[in-house]
């Protein structure tokens, strides 16, 4: 009977990260954010989740041995007190994103620390092999839409107009924001090398073409938090693969010959960049001059957009993020304790700071900070700050030494996931990511980062028998 629960709690578990999984990417998807789909499955994710949730409170003994839990609660605590301190704005919103937090905590970051490692293993390489499948088949889509040099936008039933294909000097493509799309073709590389590095035989061609797929994608859109994101988490699975891979050499050669080949592979994958938004600089110029002749219309000049992008970046190399950054120190400053709220942030902020630039930039007020400390500062005041810096602390100290120690083909693994979360971290320092948001990097973000404390809590346990 035991193990007939332990199967139904396994294969719950395994369902509802699908789920959920699919839904991050049906909600950064234009035609499928679009589509009845994206509702449709949040409504399963929701169901599945909080059955899974219920599940770990009923076993909660297990459970709680998870480390980081009580941190968690009390971040939901603070986010349910600013909720109902914030309710003269709206309190549905709020409630629903405090609900979708616990489940991001406790459905998809806690993890049954007693379970066969080797499950949680083969639960890493199903889902895996779903997010290589899935960004390769995005970005499939997304080069065929910039070698058309289609630019267009898809309206939802609500009225939003989002971006597709080529546009700005920038591949949107398939993504609804070419930042996100960028972020997750880094998370695809970086497990397609892992899975390259471990597999044997022809199916080593399968990654090497999701490898190019990705990152043909990753170089169009233009991204600097997705160059950020690259040069951070490759450089660092890289570093750690070649340098367990030379175990038994001496320190130098430890240390030297990773650094060299991440070097020669920065210098090649940016060097390919270039040349690459050269060549298409040339073709773009052909197909535009092309199309203006067939509508005997004067031609446009195809890179005023892109010189128009770089000129204000050059103004602002933070890109308007400064800015952004002062507005929630600005908002903060009306709410220190409690902050403002997540959904009711632009109600609140005009209301107490109607100057800020994150409600007067001329354009649509903003409802992220693109920054996940500021966020937090802004939305949770010091509370949730100061709790979401201790979680991050705490994870941190608590994986860092016993994954890059491992060793064998699980120490690849976990530094793979280890990268994914770095690549994760990243963007969350210049986008609305990792909380507040159901993203392929959310997932990705307390998934890996579950997996990888479950592997440290026993390593940790084997050290003090």
């Amino acid at each position: 009977m035991e193990r007939l629960k332990q199967n139904y709690e396994e294969i719950t578990e395994l369902v509802f990260k699908v789920c959920y999984l699919l839904l991050t990417l049906a909600t950064f998807i234009t035609v499928i954010y679009a589509s009845p789909v994206q509702p449709f499955l949040v409504k399963v994710s929701l169901v599945l989740g909080m059955v899974l949730i219920l599940i770990r409170v009923i076993r909660i003994r297990k459970y709680a041995k998870m480390p980081c839990v009580i941190l968690m609660v009390l971040f939901c605590l603070s986010f349910l007190f600013t909720t109902v301190m914030n309710r003269q704005y709206g309190i549905t919103e709020n409630g629903k994103w405090v609900i979708w937090t616990g489940i991001q905590f406790f459905a998809l970051y806690v993890c049954d620390v007693e379970r066969d490692p080797a499950k949680y293993r083969r639960e890493f390489r199903i889902l895996s092999h779903i997010m290589i499948v899935c960004g390769s088949l995005a970005a499939v889509a997304s080069i065929v839409q910039l070698f058309q040099v289609y630019s267009g936008t898809v309206v939802t039933s609500e009225g939003e107009e989002i971006i597709t294909g080529y546009m700005w000097g920038r591949l949107w493509g398939v993504y609804t924001d070419p930042n996100y799309g960028a972020v997750f073709s880094v998370i695809a590389i970086i497990l397609s090398l892992l899975f390259f590095f471990l597999k044997k035989g022809p199916v080593k061609v399968a990654y090497v073409l999701s490898i190019i797929l990705n990152f043909v994608y990753f170089v169009f859109s233009d991204s600097r938090t997705g160059e950020i994101a690259f040069v951070v988490s490759i450089g660092f699975f890289l570093f750690i693969y070649l340098r367990n891979k030379k175990e038994s050499a001496g320190k130098l050669v430890k240390i030297g010959i990773p650094l060299i080949v991440i070097l020669c592979t920065m210098a090649v994958a940016f060097g390919g960049r270039q040349i690459m938004k050269t060549e298409y600089s040339q073709y773009y110029a052909a197909v535009m001059t092309e199309r203006a002749k067939a509508q005997e219309k004067p031609q446009v000049k195809p890179q005023d957009a892109t010189a128009q992008r770089e000129q204000n970046i050059q103004e602002d190399v933070s890109n308007g993020r400064f800015a952004l950054w002062q507005s929630a120190v600005e908002v903060w400053e009306t709410s220190p304790v409690y902050g403002a709220g997540y959904a009711t942030f632009v109600p609140y902020t005009k209301d107490h700071v109607p100057d800020t630039y994150a409600v007067n930039t001329g354009g649509s007020d903003y409802t992220s900070m693109h920054n996940t400390f500021f966020n937090t500062l802004a939305f949770q005041g010091i509370i949730g700050a100061v709790l979401f810096v201790l979680i991050v602390l705490r994870i941190l100290t608590y994986v860092f030494f016993p994954v890059v120690r491992s060793r064998g083909e699980e120490a690849a693994e976990y530094a793979a996931m280890m990268s994914c979360v770095g690549a994760v971290a990243v963007s969350m320092m210049f986008l609305l990511e990792g909380i507040y948001t159901n993203s392929p990097g959310s997932f990705a973000l307390w998934v890996f980062t579950g997996y990888m404390v479950r592997f440290a809590y026993h390593k940790r346990s084997e050290e003090t028998k």
